[in-house]
This record gives structure tokens, sequence and C-alpha cells, in this order.
């Protein structure tokens, strides 16, 4: 199930206006529709406050009148105040619905382009949920709200104080009375404010955590079935949504407490005009249609702190999503390339970092790489690598064997810069890599991995995608040199075929020798191998052996190998244990030693033999 060690962060803070002021920044960068969007919206609250006036002339018109009362012109201006504010709504809800889907298309945009840019360390310790809320549900709440929720407020503060005023002006000792209640209105939503604020936060953590529950139970669906996993899975599960159910229908509970309250504060006030009114009409001190408008006014003005009660429960969603978005869009990655080298590129090099370097002094290869003293932990007093030093020749072919977790990864990581040494250095032809664009380097490396992964899209594409600007020639070049040519060409549409999710609809074999030619597509200088050919059956292996011969002449390449026959003919195998040297040397020249990458190739061998005799043994059983 989904990983629940890790915490996100807390906030604790109630409505924090640094959030909500950074909010209003990014909503006036849309003032091309927000400036009239608040033109609208006030005036709709204008026009909403005047139809009671209409109201009181015809009643007073009416009652002064009788038959003769002329009320052409006040269903003129009825009809004027129905059209314009027909004509508010509509634009209301054209510019609020373009503001809302911009404003979630910038987010995701600029959340996107953060997880680009942020180092692997970041996704160590964020699931795949977490993320994914952030995405989707957190940047659609936040633009909502911008575009609806504090809009609607602008439309409900404009007609509250246009009532205010209008109930002042028509008498003020009854205005009075009827406004009376305000301040405890106020005083009711303070004290809302923070458990309201605390469920929603919660309520916004338990759904990231939900998510990727959601994400790792269909990623690891066929794992569950073949371990009979599935009521664990589900009690387990059962855990988290009981947990996101408690936290869901506390925060109901309170915003649904929240609204009844403002109501029947509100009814106050409406029963204070009813008694008041009426006791002045009735002595002769106020018109029939003064008091109808009076009672029309007091209902109307806490329509809108009703519907502002609804807001401010969504405000306080809305500033946990803000929080967590923003939080993540101001994350710094803890791989970047340092405010020297930035400026280099943008002096030398323009804005594009992956561009020929030459202005920049750096060399059309790498001739020599070199481990100096290098130390790593992924965890403060956890080091997985000690004191590692290695120095490589351009065009030098490295094999790194051992046991797992001995650090083999760890190495290749650094070197491609993944994550950089706790301790010591990598020198690029003598210059420390962090004084390097980290662009220019990664552009420079292959990279195939053990658990290969292709996108959805055509073969071609997936190809195509180390070296966007390869022509078609290259991409069945390279396709050639990892011997995926004559399968890719047996499907019926070739380099045309559409590649599933993750690659579902090809072997392992297949889907490694496609990662492979990607990787050759690059024309990299560095190619790096993680245990490439440790999940593909003994022929496909052949085949990717047979590509490497050519692929990997005076390119330089570092190997992890599972299966120590594949890096025989490597120049220097290097035998990592516990984070550090146990041997180096070639194939043969260890063997002689008898130490360590003797036993492994003993060990290895004893088994392949084994596995060969039993294949033997079975075979004419089954004939």
């Amino acid at each position: 199930m989904a990983d629940t060690a890790f915490q996100e962060e807390d906030y604790t803070k109630r409505l924090d206006w640094a959030v909500w002021k950074r909010i209003f920044a990014r909503a006036f960068s849309y003032r091309q529709w927000v400036a009239p969007l608040i033109v609208i919206s006030l005036s709709s609250g204008v026009l909403d406050s005047l139809f009671n006036l209409v109201t009181r002339g015809v009643i007073d018109e009416v009652a002064k009148r009788g038959v003769d009362a002329t009320l052409v012109w006040y269903a003129l201006e009825y009809g004027g105040l129905v059209a314009g504010l027909v004509a508010c709504i509509w634009l209301f809800i054209v510019l609020a619905g373009r503001v809302a889907t911009q404003m979630s298309h910038d987010f995701r945009q600029e959340a996107f382009a953060r997880l680009q840019d942020l180092s692997f360390s970041y996704y160590d310790t964020r699931p795949a949920g977490w993320l994914m809320a952030r995405m989707t549900s957190d940047s659609r709440r936040l633009s909502d709200i911008i575009a609806w929720g504090l809009l609607d407020m602008v439309w409900g503060t404009t007609l509250m104080v246009c009532i205010a005023g209008l109930l002042l002006w028509m008498n003020w000792k009854l205005g009075l009375a009827v406004l009376a209640v305000v301040p405890i209105l106020a005083w009711v939503s303070l004290a809302f404010q923070k458990a309201i604020l605390a469920s929603s936060r919660l309520v916004r953590k338990t759904n990231s955590r939900l998510t990727d529950a959601f994400n790792e139970a269909i990623n690891g669906v066929s794992t569950t079935k073949v371990l009979v996993r599935e009521e664990q899975n589900l009690s387990e599960f059962q855990g988290l949504s009981t947990e996101m159910y408690d936290a869901s229908l506390r925060n109901a509970i309170q915003s649904a407490l929240y609204l009844p309250i403002v109501l029947t504060i509100s009814s106050v006030g409406v029963a204070a005009a009813l008694y008041y009114g009426g006791m002045r009409a009735a002595v002769g001190g106020l018109s029939v249609g003064t008091l109808i408008a009076f009672i029309g006014y007091a209902r109307q003005f806490f329509d809108p702190i009703s519907q502002m009660a609804r807001i401010f429960s969504e405000l306080q969603h809305a500033q946990a999503s803000a929080e967590r978005l923003f939080g993540l869009i101001d994350t710094v990655p803890e791989i970047r390339d340092s405010p020297e080298v930035l400026q280099a590129i943008e002096t030398h090099r323009g804005a594009d970092p992956l561009e020929g370097v030459a202005e920049d002094g750096l060399p059309d290869r790498i001739e020599t790489l070199e481990f100096e003293n290098l130390s790593f932990a992924y965890k403060e007093g956890e080091e997985v690598l000690k004191d590692f030093s290695l120095k490589v020749r351009a065009g030098q072919r490295i094999a790194l064997v051992g046991p797992t977790g001995g650090g083999k990864t760890t190495i290749v990581s650094l070197l491609c810069r993944f994550y950089e040494p706790t301790q010591g250095r990598i020198l690029i032809d003598g210059v420390d890599y962090r004084h390097r664009a980290l662009g220019w380097l990664q552009s420079k490396l292959g990279i195939v991995l053990q658990t290969p992964h292709l996108f959805s899209g055509t073969i071609r594409e997936n190809i195509r995608y180390g070296r966007l600007d390869a022509a078609d020639e290259e991409i069945e070049q390279a396709a050639r040199l990892a011997d995926a040519h004559d399968f890719i060409m047996a499907l019926e549409n070739g380099y045309d075929s559409r590649v599933d999710k993750e690659g579902a609809n090809f072997s392992t074999g297949q889907k490694q020798l496609l990662s492979f030619a990607r990787a050759i597509a690059a024309d990299p200088w560095i190619l790096v191998m993680d245990e490439a050919t440790s999940s593909v059956d003994t022929q496909t292996e052949r085949r990717i052996q047979r590509a490497l011969t050519a692929v990997l002449e005076g390119r330089t390449s570092f190997v992890i190998a599972h299966r120590l026959s594949t890096i025989r003919s490597a120049d220097l195998i290097l035998v990592i244990e516990n984070g550090r040297i146990a041997e180096q040397g070639a194939h043969h020249d260890l063997l002689r030693r008898r130490g360590a990458y003797y036993n492994l190739y003993a060990d290895q061998f004893r088994h392949e033999r084994e596995t060969e005799e039993l294949r033997e043994a079975v075979a004419p059983a089954v004939k």
C-alpha cells in the first residue's frame, strides 16, 4: 500500500494574508478578464439592490392613487434592471469560466515544469499520489475559488453596502436595528474560521495519501493478485479511507453548523424590521411601500451573507490547496546550476543549456572522468559509498559488479548527477562537474535501466525521445544497432506501431531493445547500463551484446552487470562491496587472483551449469 511514512508539511496559520496576497497577484495577471469581471460584479450588486426600490414605488403609488396609478415607468425600470442583471450574469459566467480555465492551466503547467527540474531526492520521499493531488484537485480548487468564490464576494459585499446605505437612507433608526446583528455575525465567522481551516487541511492531506494508495494499487495489481493480497490491501485501504471519511465528516459538520447559525442570526434582523417597521406603519410614521421594502431589504441583506458563509468555508479549502500547490512550485531543486554557471550559460550560450558550448571553453568530448575520494549518504549518518576513487579515460568500458546494496547504482547516479557527493568530487577533464551546466552534462549521457520505460505513442516517437531532432534514417539506424529493427518491421505498422501504456503490448526483451535504441539515438558520449540485461532471456542478451560491440566503440561506458558473462571484455572491472572497491582489474587478471570476483564468477557459473543440466535432464521426459 501507499507509503504512510512520508509526512506532509504542516500548515498551522489561520487565514494567511501573505498567501492570499500572492493569489490576488496571480489573479490580476489576467487583468484583461479580471478587471471587467470585477466591474460586472459591482454592477450586479448595485442592480440587485434596486429592485425593492421599484417595489416600494409601485406600492406607494397604488396606495396613493388607487386605480389611477401610473405604473408604466415602474415596469420599464423593472424590465431594465432585469435586462441589465441578465447581461451581467452572462458576462460573469463567460469571463469567470475563462479565468478559472486559464489559471488552472497555468498552475498545472508551472507545477509540471517544477517537477521536471526537481532532483531525484525529492521523488525519493514524495508518493506519486501526493504529487498528482497537487496537479489536479489542488490547482482546480484554487482556480475555481478565484474565478467564482472571491468575485461572488465582490458581488455580495457590493449588494450589502448598497442595501445598508438604502436602509439608513429610508429610516436610519430602523436601519440600525436591522444592522445590529452584523457584529455578531462577524464574531461567529471568526470563531468558525480556525476549526474549518484545520479540518480542511487535514482533508487535503488525507486526500493526497488516498490518491497515492489508488495509484499504487493500480500499478501493482498484478503483484497483488499473484501474492493473493487483495484482502490485506483492502483492509489497509479501509483504514486510510476511514481516516478520510472522519476528516471529511468533521469538516462537513463544521460547515453545516456555520450556515444555519448565520441564517438564525440573520432572521433576528428580519424580525426587527417586521416588528419595529410594523409598529411605525401602524401609527402612520412609515409608508406601506417603505415597510415592505424594508422587509425585503432585511431578507436580501442576509442572502449574500449566507452565500458568503459558504464561500468562506471554500476559502479555507482553497488556502490549504494554495499552501500545498505553492509549496511544490516554490521548492528549490537540490541539484541545480550555480549562479556562476547560469551566468556563463547566459553570457556564452544564450538561454539554451543544451546547445554547443565551445564559447564556454568546454571540449567537443569528455576525455577523462575522475571520482576523487567520493562519499555519499542518502540519509545522514548512513553512508552507502565511502572514499571511492577512480579515473576513467575516454572510450574505456567500466564494469561494476558485486552484491546488491553495495553501491553500484549510487556510483552511476552520482556520475549522472542525479545526486551530488556528500564528500569528494567528480572531475570532468579536471574540472568539478558542479562547475559545468547540468543540462550540458546530462545531454551527453545515454542510460539504459534494468526496467525499461516506454511512453505512450509510436515506436518511432519512443526512440526519438532521446534526441528530438533525429531524422527517420537515424532512428532506423539506432534500431539496427540495437538489433531491434527486425522485430519492429515484423509489426503491422512497423515504426509507426502504437505503444500501449508503459509498453504493455511488448515483451520485456523487446522493451529493453527499444530502450537501448533510444539511448543510441541520443548519440551519447557516456553510456550507462544499469543491469540492462538482467531481466531479458539469454537469446535477447546475446543480441544486445552483439549490438554493444559496435555501439560502445569509442564511447565511455559504465555497465552494472548481474550476469558476469556479459562484462568479460570490459577494460576494467570493479567489485563493489559495502560502498568500497574490493577488487579491480581485467576479467582474466581477477580470475587468477581467486578473490571476490573469482568467487562471484564461480558461483554464477555453477548455477548456470546446474540449470543447464536440469534442462537437459527434463528434456527427454518432455519429449
